[in-house]
């Protein structure tokens, strides 16, 4: 699956030569490297940092959506010949259902913490304001639940009602975002002992 979430983080990798590998350089037309490029043999350091203004437009112009923000703390891991570097983008892809109310224009998500309106034509009643669908009277300009008019009529002036669907109208979005995943394994008594650094697209990060 492509993945049209634009990257806040790119690698380096700094080599005990004093050489560094960078993973959108200008030597590949700032097209993304594979990660079977770095060389782990050499390896003393690895970082994830923000793309910086200059290079994001130079990515992006290549073809590869990214996001400079600044702000971003980076994330360093230094090596020795004991270590092996672990790194990994994880892509999430997330379909979320919502309702927005007609009346006070806010979205809520319909659940068991959401209290529906009992009536033949039930909807859910927004927790923002109170509103629920209801027939209305362009006459009276008064409005009711089903069961308070005459069989859909108006009680007042027998007139039509037109039925409002204020909060029952649902609708989807796709939600995606990255997570980047640094560490390194090791052994450590002849066990592979693993730690690694889940980082989030605000930059935080937990360890595991």
């Amino acid at each position: 699956m492509v993945n049209v979430r634009p990257l806040v983080y790119h690698y380096i990798a700094w080599y005990n030569d004093g050489s560094k590998l960078e993973q959108y350089g200008k030597d590949l037309g700032y097209h993304g490297r594979k990660f079977t490029d770095i060389d782990n043999d050499k390896l003393i350091k690895f970082g994830l940092y923000p793309f910086d203004a200059e290079l994001a437009e130079k990515v992006n112009d290549a073809g590869t959506p990214v996001r400079s923000i600044p702000f971003l703390p980076s994330y360093e891991i230094e090596f020795n010949k004991n270590k092996r570097l672990i790194y990994h983008r994880q892509c999430y892809i997330s379909q979320q259902e919502y309702h927005i109310c007609d009346s006070c224009k806010k979205e809520f998500s319909y659940g068991s913490n959401i209290k529906t309106l009992k009536s033949k034509y039930s909807s859910p009643i927004c927790p923002h304001c109170g509103a629920y669908d209801d027939f209305y009277c362009s006459v009276c300009g008064k409005s009711y639940i089903f069961e308070q008019t005459s069989h859909g009529l108006c009680p007042k002036c027998k007139g039509h009602l037109k039925r409002r669907k204020n909060t029952s109208r649902q609708y989807s979005r796709e939600k995606r975002w990255n997570e980047y995943v640094i560490g390194y394994q090791q052994l450590v008594n002849g066990t592979n002992v693993q730690c690694l650094l889940t980082i989030n697209e605000t930059g935080s990060c937990k360890v595991t």
